[in-house]
């Protein structure tokens, strides 16, 4: 599946359906995080693969579903790396045009954390789908956004240092600025314009209220 447009579900809270049916719908391959196979069976959902140990799928569905299914099992048993790292690694692998995530919220406090952090850690273009904002990763080469209405909350949170960051089309732009962990970027809003953000180099996430 080179190139396809790829729905990751892990395993925490979906966001409201509204969000995650046009995802399903529009996608081209489906990836289970480990635990995350029971949520997407309950709703009728058959999984192109399924990764991860399977030490958070009930051993019934193991028996009764999975392996009466056509889901392809992909095993990594590496316990340094979270199942939506090994999801996003595997994303890379196939040269996944686009990456969509939900199943982000709830649980525990460090998986969600974890979340954003594996952006970074792949480099992702993948967007993690919440119920009340959206988060990913901007590229260096940056990222144009027209489709978000006046008054949305937009913020920038870097990770570790990034130099020459621009955004454009927000209340409060900002103009070749160096941001480092910490409060500057937070808190802007959308003008109704086009978003352009852009920066020289380092890891920059951005979060947009729906």
């Amino acid at each position: 599946m080179q190139g396809a447009n790829v729905l990751i579900a892990a395993n925490g809270n979906w966001p409201m359906k509204a969000i995650w049916k046009p995802l399903v719908d529009n996608c081209q391959f489906i990836v289970a995080c480990d635990g995350a196979i029971v949520q997407l069976l309950q709703n009728d959902i058959i999984p192109d693969c399924i990764i991860g140990d399977l030490d958070s799928v009930p051993n019934e569905i193991i028996e009764s579903q999975i392996k009466s299914l056509p889901i392809t099992v992909i095993p990594m048993l590496n316990q340094n790396s979270s199942d939506l790292s090994k999801a996003l690694k595997y994303c890379q692998s196939i040269e996944a045009k686009n990456i969509d995530v939900i199943g982000i919220e709830g649980g525990r406090l460090d998986h969600q954390i974890g979340a954003y952090f594996s952006l970074c850690e792949h480099n992702s273009n993948a967007i993690l789908h919440l119920d009340k904002w959206s988060i990913r990763l901007v590229a260096k080469e940056g990222l144009t956004i027209d489709s978000i209405e006046n008054g949305k909350n937009i913020s920038l949170f870097a990770i570790g240092s990034v130099k020459g960051v621009n955004i454009s089309g927000v209340k409060w732009p900002l103009y070749n600025e160096q941001l480092s962990p910490g409060t500057n970027g937070l808190h802007n809003e959308s003008t109704g314009e086009e978003i352009i953000i852009s920066h020289r180099g380092g890891d920059l996430i951005m979060l947009i209220e729906r």
